[in-house]
């Protein structure tokens, strides 16, 4: 697939400061360089890949099973050069190696508990060998602070147990000797200090002679000397020796940790790779977290739908001075594929059409972009642009001319999978001439049936744009009673450049303005003030509509709480009333048995008495024993049946308020959350009135009424 995004193009949209910002999240310093390089990808393919892996961490984000530490340095480089010999690896080198491996174990085992999870992330470390003995042999060797232990070896161990008792040895003697020359006050107060290692007395100068041994060297002033005493000279010189020889241990140590590790050097690579990789990942998913991006859809049908897109860079800029940015709505299709976006001087053209370009541009390589969920996005193979004064001294070119050897590259390339992006279309030249040419520019791109996005001024282009089939107008809005841009879009009708309208807000008087007025043509300043008044009319049915909408939305409002009052009332009147039913059964059942027994005391017979009990007990549905005698079916009186009658009128009503109140219908593969919950689940089946949720580590059955959608499936 042929791809072209010029270089140019990149710093025309501002990608780089994207990447910078970017860069700024990763931990290594390699990832940093690799994303500073990033350059869109050649493929759709490529783009999907790298876009669902990075929504695989963007969930992990989201989730409370954040992905495993990145406690990893490089080591590819120092690794590669064990190929020389004689080389070998440092302490931290090793360190850095056994660091890495132990992380990738922390990650093969958060990935297997959630491979069903992740399983694109889960599938890059699958073939990748992690040897545990790899730490655990250089930990056994190498200590926390970087030092080859006592124990890397038995011959280190000796080494350094008669370099313990040596300097025991000779810092015994010394301080013999200095007690000595002290007492007879042949030292200065500081007594003794170091030189290269080796304990030296301070030795006043004029003792200098009093005291045998090896000169170290004098004070500033001459008026200490130093001199290491005789007596431990030779102790000094054994203990150099077992010094060298440590070193000597200390190298062949490392060699033969740094061939071990050799050994693994395929394997240590992948290992290396998968981490830069998970680097990678995870700062473009930090990066997405702070724009507010998500993973659009990619549209397959040539169609680019932004939905409340962001310019990233502004957004941040913007939230640093606690300012707010205002979204756009962009679409882009087969039927309307070139948008002519007119409207006021800073008024938001230019960072609309930026914003286009730089959000493909991202998700052309793989990055997530700040729109919202439902945006599509299809792939381009060639994105240009011709933004800004591109005036060239060095090529003794004009801005205008300029612009027209873009124009001519540009109807070299333009084709159906093309994005062009034009910045003040047509100026440069004579108003009247440019406008022509640039008229002539856009039948043409139409006509190859490119996308693109064109801001102008001139007129010719909004009523060229009304006539041709595939392009259409759009404007920034501009409120004429601050006399300031709102920064919205507006889509289907050209704009006003407010000519005047600014000039007279930025005080140029009446009277110039009126002279002005009259040497334009009418007819060019009453089309002007028609698209002023029809952007004015429409602005105020927009309000009206947004009005009428918040009402609507009120409404739905009380009719929701209403709607709850009554839920609750139901539900409360359903427990009174089956409370109510208990307690008089159960009134009535004690006025009954103490008739019965009233009637007993009087008569005393028991027959009668066990009779009379046995009849309302089978009238009243009571077990009786013998079993014999509740064999008989019994059949429900008249004010029971009015009563069951009632209760399930009631529970009825609850019922459909439940499936009334419920906010969407539930289908399965949708995330979901319980109400009032922060855990997520996805929708594995749903039966009746239940759907069964899947948590990851578990499956629950809950009832429909009580979910709440958290993303389709």
């Amino acid at each position: 697939m042929k791809n072209f995004i010029h270089p140019k193009v990149l710093m025309d949209l501002e990608f780089p400061q994207v990447l910078q910002q970017m860069a700024d999240k990763a931990y290594t310093d390699k990832t940093r360089q690799r994303i500073l390089s990033l350059t869109p990808a050649t493929s759709p393919q490529e783009v999907a890949g790298s876009l669902k892996l990075t929504d695989e961490y963007m969930r992990s984000l989201e989730s409370q099973n954040e992905f495993p530490s990145h406690d990893f340095v490089p080591y590819g480089e120092k690794l590669e050069k064990l190929r020389v010999e004689e080389y070998f690896l440092q302490p931290e080198n090793l360190l850095d190696i056994a660091r890495a491996v132990e992380t990738a174990l922390e990650w093969k085992k958060f990935l297997k508990n959630f491979k069903s999870d992740y399983p694109l992330i889960n599938d890059l470390i699958q073939g990748i060998e992690i040897h545990k003995n790899i730490p655990r042999e250089i930990r056994k060797k190498i200590s926390r602070d970087a030092t080859v232990k006592d124990t890397a070896s038995d011959e280190l161990f000796r080494i350094r147990q008669q370099i313990k008792s040596t300097l025991t040895e000779r810092n015994r003697i010394f301080n013999r000797v200095l007690k000595k020359y002290y007492k007879l006050g042949y030292l200065n107060e500081i007594k003794e200090s170091y030189v290269d290692g080796r304990p030296v007395l301070a030795v006043s100068a004029a003792y200098r002679k009093q005291i045998p041994g090896d000169f170290a060297g004098t004070s500033r002033t001459g008026s200490i000397v130093f001199i290491e005493p005789a007596e431990t000279r030779e102790l000094t010189g054994f203990l150099q020796r077992l010094r060298a020889d440590e070193q000597t241990e200390i190298i062949r140590v490392l060699k033969e940790l740094s061939r071990f590790v050799y050994e693994y050097h395929e394997d240590l690579m992948d290992l290396e790779n998968f981490l830069l990789e998970m680097d990678f990942i995870r700062a473009k998913a930090f990066y997405a977290r702070e724009i507010q991006a998500i993973v659009p859809e990619i549209n397959n049908d040539k169609k680019l739908y932004l939905k409340r897109a962001y310019h990233p860079l502004l957004l941040i800029e913007n939230r640093k001075q606690n300012i707010a940015t205002i979204p756009q709505d962009i679409q882009l299709d087969e039927h309307q594929r070139i948008m002519v976006i007119s409207g006021p001087n800073a008024g938001g053209k230019s960072i609309t059409l930026k914003t286009v370009g730089l959000l493909q541009l991202m998700f052309q390589s793989g990055i997530p972009v700040p729109v919202e969920e439902g945006s599509q996005m299809p792939f381009f193979e060639k994105i240009l642009t011709d933004i800004g004064d591109n005036q060239s001294i060095e090529n003794q070119l004009s801005t205008y001319s300029y612009r027209l050897r873009n124009m001519r590259l540009f109807l070299r390339l333009a084709d159906d999978k093309t994005l062009f992006l034009i910045d003040e279309f047509g100026t440069g030249s004579d108003p009247e001439l440019g406008g022509a040419l640039a008229e002539v520019f856009l039948e043409i791109f139409n006509k190859k049936k490119a996308f693109g996005v064109i801001t102008t001024h001139y007129n010719n282009l909004k009523l060229l744009a009304e006539k041709l089939d595939g392009t259409f107008n759009a404007h920034m809005e501009f409120d004429l009673k601050t006399m300031s841009p709102t920064y919205h879009l507006h889509i289907g009708e050209p704009g006003s450049s407010y000519t005047f309208e600014v000039a007279r807000k930025m005080g140029i008087p009446y009277g110039l303005i009126n002279r002005a007025k009259k040497k334009v043509d009418k007819k060019k300043v009453k089309f002007d003030r028609t698209l002023s008044d029809m952007q004015n009319k429409q602005k105020a049915l927009r309000e009206e509509k947004e009005k009428l909408q918040a009402e609507q939305l009120k409404i739905k409002e009380l009719i929701d709480r209403y709607e709850e009052k009554e839920f609750m009332l139901l539900k409360k009147l359903n427990d009174f009333r089956e409370l109510f039913e208990n307690e008089k059964h159960k009134a009535e059942a004690g006025e009954k048995i103490l008739k019965i027994f009233k009637d007993y005391e009087k008569n005393k017979d028991k027959k009668r008495l066990w009779k009379t009990l046995e009849k309302w007990m089978t009238k009243e549905g009571i077990k009786q024993t013998p079993p014999a005698r509740t064999s008989r079916k019994l059949k429900k009186t008249k004010t029971e049946i009015e009563k069951q009658l009632a209760q399930d009128d009631v529970k009825a009503k609850l019922e459909k308020i439940q499936i009334k109140r419920m906010d969407y219908k539930p289908k399965i593969g949708d995330k979901v959350r319980i109400k009032g919950s922060k855990a997520n689940a996805t929708i594995l089946e749903i039966s009746g009135n239940k759907a069964k949720l899947n948590y990851g580590r578990f499956v629950a059955e809950v009832p429909l009424t009580e979910l709440e959608l958290v993303m389709r499936g």
